[in-house]
C-alpha cells in the first residue's frame, strides 16, 4: 500500500508540469504630468516594451523601457519646449485571475532631455495597474514619479521631481 501510494504521488506531483513563459508587451501611451522647480507640466506620446520572465504562480519579473516619442515641457513662466525621455526600469508585477494585473517599477536609468535647458537625469519609480478583460490588449494606468538630480551630468540640482500618469494600450505576449 505504501509504494502504491508513493507511485501515486510521484504522478501527481511530477506529471503536470508547470511552465513558465516570456511576456513580451509592447506598449503606446500618453503622459501628463506636474513638475516642480521649475514648476510646469510634462506632456507626451511614449513607445514602450516590457520583457519579463513569467513564474506559474502569476509573478513575473522584468525590464521595462520607456521612449518619448514626442512630448513638451510647458513652464509656468516661460515658452514651452520639447522633451524626450528615455527611462529603463526594473519591474514585478502580479496577473490577478479577475481580469487585473499590477506591477511596481524602479528606474536604473531616467532622462528627460529638454531642448534648451539640457538633459535632466535621475531616479524613478513607477506603479501601475491593468485591466485585461478586451481580447488581446490591456488598458493600463501607472503613477511615475520621477526625481531628477542631475543636469548635464555636471550639477545638482535643488528639487526636481515630476509626478505623471501615463494612460497606455499594450499587447501581452506570453511565449
Amino acid at each position: 500500500m505504501k509504494k502504491l501510494l508513493v507511485v501515486l504521488v510521484a504522478v501527481l506531483g511530477f506529471g503536470s508540469v508547470s511552465k513558465a513563459d516570456i511576456l513580451i508587451e509592447p506598449y503606446l501611451g500618453y503622459e501628463m504630468g506636474k513638475t516642480t522647480d521649475p514648476d510646469g507640466k510634462l506632456t507626451g506620446s511614449q513607445l514602450g516594451l516590457r520583457l519579463a520572465y513569467k513564474t506559474p504562480v502569476m509573478l513575473w519579473v522584468g525590464a521595462d523601457y520607456t521612449a518619448g516619442v514626442s512630448g513638451e515641457v510647458d513652464p509656468d513662466s516661460g515658452s514651452k519646449e520639447t522633451a524626450k525621455r528615455s527611462t529603463l526600469s526594473g519591474v514585478v508585477g502580479i496577473d490577478f485571475p479577475i481580469l487585473l494585473r499590477a506591477w511596481v517599477g524602479v528606474g536604473l536609468t531616467n532622462e528627460l532631455k529638454v531642448d534648451n535647458a539640457g538633459t535632466f537625469k535621475g531616479k524613478n519609480v513607477k506603479l501601475g495597474v491593468g485591466f485585461t478583460g478586451l481580447p488581446f490588449v490591456s488598458l493600463n494606468l501607472e503613477y511615475v514619479k520621477d526625481t531628477w538630480d542631475k543636469m548635464d551630468s555636471n550639477s545638482l540640482l535643488t528639487d526636481a521631481q515630476n509626478e505623471s500618469y501615463v494612460f497606455s494600450v499594450s499587447l501581452p505576449l506570453e511565449f
